[in-house]
């Protein structure tokens, strides 16, 4: 059974460790995106490259950031192909 990010999202929301903490801020700023101006946009996209550099060296935070990242763009791909 494949969970959502919604459900992904509770849970992690509920714990209190590092990885929880990014992937909750991940799921945040990756839905607020689209809402940005191009000035937030170019901070959200900025954010989104600094936990890149930071998930590559074990970082948990920035591990639990891109996570989020990639389940939300990947919810949003198989939303488009129905």
């Amino acid at each position: 059974m494949k969970r959502t990010v919604q459900e992904k999202y509770d849970y992690n929301n509920a714990r209190k460790s590092p990885f929880s903490t990014g992937y909750t801020l991940g799921v945040m700023l990756y839905r607020d995106y689209t809402r940005m101006d191009k000035e937030g946009k170019k901070m959200i996209s900025e954010i989104i490259d600094t936990n890149k550099s930071l998930a590559r060296s074990g970082d948990e935070l920035g591990k639990g950031f891109m996570c989020a990242i990639r389940d939300c763009a990947n919810e949003r791909k198989a939303r488009q192909k129905k």
